[in-house]
């Protein structure tokens, strides 16, 4: 499709296509938020792509029609992202918990790792889905509960109330990676 332009990660051997897109509708005061974008199947849009802002994570692509597609936002209960601390490497699940739109939780990093407010953290790759080292937000609050794990708060670098121009993008070998992991999940 010619409204995609491709770049290739010569490390990962993976290829992604990248288009942008309009955001028609958004929503950010509920629990479960979703937006809507101005290109669908017939712009080469599918289920499962990625969609930044600014290079930074917005959601993920649960629907499409012809010409429409809609979101599942990160600001949504259900949105998981693999996501890490830049400086160590540690990585984590990322999620929302409803609270507001400017911040997420990042979870699963043990308490014997240096953390920092103003840490950056970013997509990891594992997921099939994003792209490694998309920026996600920095840290903004950490703590110690009960446990193994902190509770880390993180700043999102998207402004989910002025999202506007996003861009979507489409992993060329995710149904290879994701046929093959199958067995093992």
């Amino acid at each position: 499709n010619s409204l995609f332009f491709s770049v290739f990660d010569t490390i990962y051997n993976q290829q992604y296509l990248h288009t942008s897109a309009e955001v028609i509708e958004n929503s950010i005061n509920r629990q479960k938020n979703f937006f809507t974008i101005n290109k669908g199947k017939r712009q080469g849009i599918s289920i499962d792509m990625a969609v930044t802002s600014f290079n930074g994570v917005a959601g993920v692509i649960v629907g499409c029609s012809d010409n429409y597609s809609v979101a599942m936002s990160l600001l949504n209960l259900d949105f998981k992202l693999s996501a890490r601390l830049k400086s160590n490497g540690y990585f984590g699940s990322l999620t929302w918990d409803g609270r507001d739109y400017l911040h997420a939780v990042l979870g699963e990093i043990p308490q014997h790792i240096s953390v920092n407010v103003g840490d950056t953290i970013e997509t990891t790759g594992y997921s099939a889905i994003f792209p490694e080292g998309i920026m996600v937000g920095t840290v903004s609050n950490f703590e110690k509960r009960g446990g193994d794990f902190y509770k880390i708060t993180v700043s999102l670098v998207t402004d989910f109330k002025a999202v506007h121009f996003v861009d979507i993008i489409g992993n060329l070998e995710k149904t290879e990676q994701l046929e093959l992991e199958k067995p093992f999940k």
